[in-house]
């Protein structure tokens, strides 16, 4: 990046984009492959330690890694220079930004030098103390960025294995520790959803199975929540469906609902109201690789009232979801429902927007949902690899059959997802709250 040495300089001798695509499809579906055959082995697949150890030795190496498959963690070492300097970079552009002559500004990705940062203001925060941390340059700032990553990504497998229970451990390490997917795109990529990712899931960890009606871990709860929702805004579903969880606890629900709003509240003071305006510009940019933009070559462009239509649809894939009835915490059903059905109809979305449903979905009993998502996730980062070929010419991989071949795939997986049921298995009766904080981690 800006040549100061902190990541090892890699070099490669093909400089083909056929190449470089092609293994890297053979590495993702070599590691979906893996998840797939662990899940599929039950009980005599491989043991949570083994797992665990495989998670720490990856997230090791991918934090000492350049950044892998994205131009994005450019962008967050932009905003945190900006931040640093004393601009709003929910107001000012990367373009702007790159005309000052900073050499931090200079290194603004192409495709978004015209658009304000579209991140919450806590995750502006973390990219302003990643910024202040490098004294200046870009690569130690992306460094930082993975290391906070990394300690989120650690977290929420640790509260993902205490809520689990030792019998499910090795599903939760497999749909999250040690899920190739989610390394490259939350750690090798160092995108923000691993952040708020983390914060989430412990949250609902402080919570518990049965959501605790004791006030400290309530408001605890509320404000990882909040910080989740003020990482990035979707996250916002899981603050959602744990207040649902306490609508019969009024003081926890007080305190739950005062965590998360001081935190919101304190955040969105501090950075202003730039930041929801470029929220809401963004929503309505529609990414390449959704079904939606199936619809173009009937209509002839996107239609107005696509936000709409995307509203209807979650609510009917929400709808649909919530007739099973999931075993586990008493949150589980709901928050798998919302947030899945969020995912999956979002005109926004990228691979890394599975770290809302995955860590969900490892809680979960086995279903047919595991493999319509991990099947969504691989179809998305194969579209997306090898990320942002700017040193490569247009070949047939960029230009011809992906732009039908994702969205249609998704759609597909849509369909999969409204017509074919999950397995419908009962919620056992919700454990103690004790349970959460006495079970041991592996």
């Amino acid at each position: 990046m800006d040549g100061d040495g902190v990541f090892p300089r890699l070099t490669w001798p093909y400089t083909s984009d056929v190449w470089a695509t092609a293994l890297l499809w053979a590495a993702m579906i070599s590691g979906f492959s893996g998840v797939v055959a662990g899940l599929a082995a039950g009980r005599g697949g491989p043991r949570p330690r083994g797992l665990v150890a495989g998670g720490l030795l990856a997230v090791g190496v991918l934090v000492a890694a350049p950044p892998m498959g994205t131009t994005d963690t450019m962008d967050y070492a932009v905003y945190g220079r900006m931040a640093v300097l004393g601009h709003d970079p929910h107001i000012m552009t990367p373009r702007e930004f790159r005309a000052t002559g900073d050499r931090v500004g200079a290194l603004a990705p192409e495709p978004w030098q015209d658009t304000p940062s579209v991140y919450g203001p806590l995750a502006t925060g973390t990219e302003w103390a990643a910024a202040t941390l490098s004294g200046g340059s870009a690569t130690g700032t992306v460094f930082w960025l993975k290391v906070w990553n990394a300690l989120a990504y650690l977290a929420a497998a640790l509260a993902l294995a205490r809520l689990a229970g030792p019998g499910t451990r090795a599903r939760v390490h497999l749909l999250w520790t040690l899920n190739p997917l989610l390394l490259w795109a939350l750690i090798g990529g160092a995108h923000v959803d691993g952040l708020a990712a983390g914060l989430a899931v412990t949250g609902l960890a402080v919570a518990g199975p049965s959501v605790c009606r004791s006030l400290w871990r309530s408001g605890t709860a509320g404000v990882l929540l909040g910080a989740a929702g003020a990482v990035k805004a979707p996250y916002l579903l899981l603050g959602a469906v744990a207040v649902w969880s306490l609508r019969r606890s009024p003081r926890a629900l007080v305190a739950l609902g005062v965590g998360a709003a001081t935190v919101l509240a304190a955040s969105y003071a501090i950075a202003g109201g730039a930041g929801i305006v470029a929220l809401a510009h963004r929503g309505r940019s529609p990414s390449w690789n959704t079904p939606w933009q199936l619809l173009v070559p009937v209509l002839g462009r996107l239609p107005s009232w696509l936000p709409l239509a995307a509203v209807v649809l979650a609510a009917v894939v929400a709808a649909r979801l919530l007739r099973d009835r999931t075993r586990g915490p008493v949150w589980l059903g709901p928050a798998l429902a919302v947030c899945t059905a969020w995912v999956v109809t979002t005109p926004v979305y990228y691979p890394w927007y599975e770290a809302l449903v995955l860590p969900l979905v490892a809680l979960a009993p086995a279903s047919r949902l595991d493999w319509v998502q991990l099947t969504r996730a691989l179809v998305a980062t194969v579209g997306c690899l090898p990320g942002l070929a700017v040193r490569f010419g247009g070949t047939w991989l960029r230009t011809g059959p992906l732009p039908y071949v994702v969205p249609g795939a998704l759609l597909l997986l849509l369909v999969v997802l409204l017509l074919l049921r999950p397995a419908a298995l009962r919620r056992r009766s919700g454990p103690e709250c004790r349970a959460a904080a006495s079970s041991p981690a592996s």
